[in-house]
Order: structure tokens, then C-alpha cells, then sequence
């Protein structure tokens, strides 16, 4: 088990996140059609940067909106400047049928069990 402290000033979107090996799904149903942005909060809580173990994780996903493909090989930590840090990313989307998929899904690269199984795959913080 290892922990690791989360810069305070990131808020408390990024203390929790949804995780999954391979993919998550998010839905809004009864929304209104339209133009919607949407934004998700990201940060890197599983692995660490203080060259243990956990340090060796990588993290690579993509995120699809509405069935396009908005984030390709996606890596938290690169993003943000390291672990602990939390990084928002806004999408401009139409919804013409009432609902707003968001779908995170494993882009086959990065690790699958360093530092322990399940803390790989795409994870969330905040919609």
C-alpha cells in the first residue's frame, strides 16, 4: 500500500477518481439538444514521483465525446507537470438526441500492473 499527498491547492476534485482497467462510460440523459461544454478534471493520485516502485506507472488513455475522439494517447502526469497535480480539459460538444456520452478507454500502452493491479486504465476526477 503506498499514499501519496496531494498538493492542497488543487482542490478537492482531485483528492478521489474513477478508475478502471479498461474503459468508463458516463452518460447525461434528458438533456436538451444543443451546444454543451463539458469538462473534465484530471490528476494522477495512484502513482508517485519519489522513485519507488509506484513511480514506474504510466497512465495512457483516450477520451471520446460523443463518439469522436477528443484525446489521444493521453497521459496525466505529462499534461500536468507531474503527480498530485490536478489539469482540466473543456470540449465544446452538440447533443442532438438527448444524450451526452463521455467514454475513457485504455489505449493499449503504458503499464498494467505497476505498482499493483487495478490502479491502470483511464481514471477521472471530476465531470
Amino acid at each position: 500500500v503506498f499514499s501519496l499527498n496531494i498538493n492542497e491547492s488543487s482542490g478537492h476534485y482531485y483528492q478521489t477518481a474513477r478508475i478502471a482497467p479498461i474503459s468508463l462510460n458516463y452518460f447525461g440523459f434528458c438533456m436538451m439538444k444543443g451546444n454543451y461544454n463539458v469538462k473534465l478534471h484530471f490528476a494522477e493520485i495512484m502513482f508517485s514521483n519519489d522513485r519507488t516502485f509506484s513511480s514506474f506507472g504510466r497512465r495512457i488513455f483516450d477520451v471520446s465525446i460523443q463518439g469522436r475522439k477528443y484525446l489521444k494517447d493521453f497521459n496525466i502526469m505529462e499534461e500536468a507537470g507531474g503527480v498530485g497535480k490536478g489539469i482540466t480539459r473543456d470540449f465544446n460538444v452538440d447533443v442532438n438526441d438527448s444524450t451526452l456520452q463521455i467514454h475513457l478507454s485504455w489505449a493499449g500502452k503504458g503499464t498494467n500492473a505497476v505498482p499493483m493491479r487495478g490502479v491502470y486504465g483511464p481514471l477521472i476526477s471530476a465531470i
